[in-house]
C-alpha cells in the first residue's frame, strides 16, 4: 500500500443529531433549567430568546395541557402527537436540542481544543440587507487562554420530524514549521 498524505488543509467536520422528544420530557420536568443552563452559554440565556418563555410557566400548566387529547391525533406519529399536547414546550425542545447538536458537533470539529457547552456561543451571522440578526448561524468559539479573540466556525442546524441535526465546519491553527515539512 502507497504512503497515506495528510490532509492539505487544516479543516475538522463535526456532525451531531439530537431526538427533540428526548429534550422535551426532560424539559416538562424538574430537569429543564438544568438542561438549560447545561446547554447554553451564560451570554446566551442573556438574549432571552423568546423559545424559552414557556419554561417560567407554571409546571402544573404543561402538566395539565398535556393530559388533554383528541381522536385526531390518534392518526399522528409518536413526536406529532407529543407535539400537538404542547406546541410552545415542543418549540423549545426543538431549539434546544438544535443547541445541543450544533455544540456537539462543534466540540467534534475542533479535537485540538477542549471545548465545553459554554465555550461555544451560536449566533446569527450579520448579512448585509438582512435585520434583527437574521442571517445564517454560526458558532463563537471562546478564545483558548491567552487568545486576543473569538473565533468564528461555520455550522449548518437542520431539523426533521422528531430530531435536530448539526454540521460544523472548524479551523484548526497549524504550527507553521510543521506545515512546511508536510509540503
Amino acid at each position: 500500500m502507497k504512503p497515506l498524505r495528510p490532509f492539505p488543509f487544516p479543516l475538522n467536520i463535526g456532525t451531531d443529531i439530537c431526538q427533540i422528544s428526548r429534550i422535551y420530557h426532560i424539559l416538562s420536568g424538574p430537569q429543564a433549567l438544568r438542561l438549560v443552563n447545561k446547554v447554553l452559554a451564560p451570554e446566551e440565556l442573556a438574549k432571552k430568546d423568546a423559545r424559552l418563555n414557556v419554561l417560567d410557566q407554571a409546571a402544573a400548566r404543561r402538566v395539565l395541557s398535556r393530559r388533554a387529547t383528541s381522536k385526531a391525533s390518534e392518526s399522528l406519529q409518536p413526536h406529532e402527537r407529543i407535539a400537538s399536547k404542547d406546541p410552545e414546550l415542543w418549540k423549545c425542545a426543538a431549539f434546544i436540542a438544535g443547541r445541543f447538536a450544533v455544540k456537539e458537533a462543534a466540540i467534534k470539529a475542533h479535537p485540538h481544543r477542549h471545548l465545553t457547552f459554554h465555550d461555544i456561543m451560536i449566533e446569527r451571522r450579520l448579512v448585509k440587507g438582512e435585520v434583527l440578526g437574521s442571517g445564517p448561524p454560526i458558532a463563537r468559539i471562546r478564545g483558548a487562554e491567552g487568545e486576543a479573540e473569538d473565533t468564528t466556525a461555520m455550522v449548518s442546524i437542520s431539523h426533521d420530524g422528531d430530531y435536530a441535526t448539526a454540521v460544523c465546519l472548524g479551523f484548526e491553527p497549524c504550527n507553521k514549521n510543521k506545515r512546511r515539512r508536510d509540503l
